[in-house]
């Protein structure tokens, strides 16, 4: 609970923040350029009549004005995705070890439990989703969209076709084991991988913010410039 509880705070803080700079910048500079309109620069608006919404329809600066006003819903999904990263953090940083061995136990049981068989091991995968790997993992580590989200998060970064076929070909070389017996070898390549991707998911990274508040000024400095 407590670690839900930060998870949610996370994510609320990081949507707020998107939800002030869609306010303070993106719509900010929407109604700022809209000001612009009424400059030297833009002589069309002071013509009037349809020849002048015909110029401004077909003109650069109006478009520049749409690119702007859909900056606010964009720092909107930024925050909303930063959110849902945050939120992944604390997870991580809270059951982070116990997760990854929960899950590399689990991954492996399914693996050892199928056939030997080249079909059968390749449909691993498939047989791999969110939901079944979160049943399973709930009584232990209870349920949440956090929880989830981050089993999503190493599923969709693990490269299981590839681990599979390496591990079908080790049990070729050394001599394969009875169906269902544990694999230590593969737990320990599981546990490994699967860590080595919840340190990603630990440390989100704002370099979308600044791409994305840096291409906000460009085009700004392009609309002052055709608007001057």
């Amino acid at each position: 609970m407590r670690t839900g509880f930060k998870a949610g705070a996370a994510f609320a803080s990081s949507v707020v923040v998107g939800g002030l700079l869609a306010l303070l910048l993106g719509g900010g500079a929407f109604a700022w350029y809209l000001g612009r309109f009424d400059g030297p620069g833009m002589s069309a608006a002071h013509a009037g009549g349809v020849g002048a919404v015909l110029a401004m329809l077909a003109s650069p600066p109006l478009l520049v004005a749409m690119l702007l006003m859909l900056y606010v819903p964009l720092y909107l999904m930024i925050g909303v995705k930063q959110g849902h990263a945050r939120a992944l953090q604390q997870v991580v940083r809270a059951h982070g070890e116990t997760l990854s061995q929960r899950l590399a136990s689990a991954i492996a049981g399914r693996i050892e439990a199928m056939p030997r068989t080249y079909g059968a091991l390749q449909r691993v995968p498939e047989w791999l989703t969110v939901e079944t790997l979160s049943r399973q993992l709930a009584p232990v580590l209870g349920e949440s969209k956090a929880l989830s989200r981050a089993i999503g998060f190493v599923l969709a970064r693990l490269p299981l076709s590839d681990m599979v076929a390496h591990w079908q070909q080790t049990q070729g070389e050394f001599g394969a084991a009875a169906a269902g017996a544990e694999d230590p070898a593969l737990r320990t390549m599981l546990n490994q991988r699967i860590g080595d991707a919840l340190q990603d998911a630990a440390t989100p990274s704002r370099t979308i913010w600044w791409i994305a508040v840096a291409a906000h000024a460009a085009l700004a400095a392009v609309g002052f410039y055709l608007t001057r």
